[in-house]
């Protein structure tokens, strides 16, 4: 209790005493009772500020992503879209590209660049009849 709002009421020990445990209730930042009353007062006006200023946007907000009054639906067929996309030249070179980037990524075969091409492996005849049959096919080609 703060003898500022009880003037007409004699202090005693037990009054001093609980004077005394109220003041280390309160932090020493704020130094007295009224001090820290005051500071919450004007903590709570500046939530109920922020607050009303959060649900303003939040309105404003499900305004806008709303679509207006006889508006077509959001949601769309297959052939629309496809319509919407070819008539966009922008829409269609980035579709186009995205497309051709997913199928090459990782699928294609590595080019050899530099270098050597690799060798086949050689084919030598093991007797003189495997090379006879060798160079009949190569004569016969």
């Amino acid at each position: 209790m703060d003898n500022v709002n009880n003037q007409n009421l004699p202090v005693t020990a037990e009054t001093a005493e609980a004077e005394k445990i109220e003041a280390a209730a309160v932090p020493e930042k704020f130094g007295s009772v009224d001090a820290l009353l005051n500071a919450y007062l004007a903590l709570e006006a500046e939530f109920t500020r922020r607050s009303q200023r959060l649900k303003e946007l939040e309105s404003e907000n499900k305004a806008q992503n709303m679509p207006a009054q006889g508006a077509p639906s959001p949601v769309k067929g297959k052939e629309e879209l496809l319509k919407e996309v070819l008539d966009n030249e922008e829409l269609r070179v980035a579709v186009v590209s995205e497309y051709l980037k997913s199928v090459s990524d990782g699928k294609s075969v590595p080019l050899v660049t530099g270098g050597t091409a690799p060798a086949a492996p050689r084919v030598a005849p093991k007797s003189v009849k495997e090379a006879g049959a060798l160079a009949a096919r190569y004569f016969k080609k």
